[in-house]
């Protein structure tokens, strides 16, 4: 398991060892490839809103895709911005901010997955395309919530619990 700089002391994601890309990257590359898309309507086709065609649906993640890149590159280049407008806490009775937090970004269906370090600084572990309330009811989603778990794991497990601690094991990883 690889962490990945995406803009500089702000935001960064896991690279698995299974994968060619950091979550960041092959969850956009995924929401934009229409084949992939429209294979994962199908699958999930119990799941779609009714009132929604699936090429509707198709074309609005692609949108949404676009606009979660967007918002990441405005609030990670600004510095006046904090990327917790973003990323919230993953349970939406959470008030607290706690370093090592489960985080999620959202728009619309799709979702990003995070880990707070601390305030400002986050670690993408993955994401998914959610139609359902609660993530234990499909099985992409509950995986979203083994591989998060197993994230901040591996971060406690190497005494990483804020921000420096948490540069510290990247100098140590390279």
């Amino acid at each position: 398991m690889k962490i990945i700089t995406i803009f500089a002391d702000r935001l960064f994601a896991f690279q698995y060892d299974d994968e060619e890309e950091n979550e960041l990257d092959r969850l956009l590359n995924l929401w934009h490839d229409t084949e992939y898309l429209y294979d994962f309507m199908k699958q999930n086709k119990a799941d779609l809103p009714a009132n929604k065609s699936v090429n509707k649906i198709v074309s609005q993640i692609i949108r949404n895709a676009e606009d979660i890149e967007d918002k990441l590159v405005e609030l990670s280049e600004n510095e006046n911005k904090n990327l917790a407008a973003f990323l919230k806490p993953l349970y939406n009775h959470e008030y607290n901010e706690v370093n090592l937090s489960k985080q999620k970004g959202r728009k619309n269906y799709l979702r990003i997955y995070a880990l707070r370090i601390e305030n400002n600084l986050f670690v993408i572990t993955g994401g998914a395309i959610k139609f359902t309330l609660l993530m234990e009811e499909r099985e992409h989603t509950a995986n979203e919530l083994i591989k998060i778990e197993r994230c901040r794991n591996f971060l406690r497990e190497n005494g990483v619990m804020d921000a420096d601690s948490f540069f510290e094991f990247l100098i140590e990883l390279q």
